[in-house]
């Protein structure tokens, strides 16, 4: 059996959530996915109300609502939900693969995570 996925749509992105982890954020413009968003890895805490700051006691999320997640040393609220979604078998394999990039190789200097920082600080 398959673990619940559901693909929650922004207006600027998707985030790709596997029970309660985002494991997977996506700029809906480009189609590609941004593997440094803050909300990437984070946990889902939950929705916050459309014109509140403070969490709902609901635990299932619905369009209107924005997301709460758990990031290290932070809480990220996206933008308003517009759709939520089931993925499709041809997104869920590609985000596989995007994760097998991030965090699966054989020497971890040279993940894509480590090349963006790196990438990034020689552009700061």
């Amino acid at each position: 059996m398959q673990p619940p996925c559901k693909l929650y749509l922004t207006y600027r992105s998707e985030y790709l959530i596997l029970q309660d982890i985002c494991v997977g954020v996506r700029d809906r413009v480009s189609g590609r996915w941004v593997p440094l968003h803050s909300g990437a890895c984070a946990h889902v805490l939950g929705p916050l109300g459309a014109s509140e700051s403070s969490m709902l006691s609901a635990t299932r999320i619905r369009v209107g609502e924005q997301l709460c997640l758990s990031a290290p040393a932070r809480r990220v609220i996206t933008g308003p939900i517009v759709a939520i979604e089931n993925p499709s078998p041809e997104l869920l394999a590609e985000a596989e693969r995007k994760w097998s990039d991030l965090f699966v190789t054989d020497d971890p200097r040279h993940s894509i995570m480590m090349l963006e920082r790196k990438r990034r600080r020689a552009n700061s």
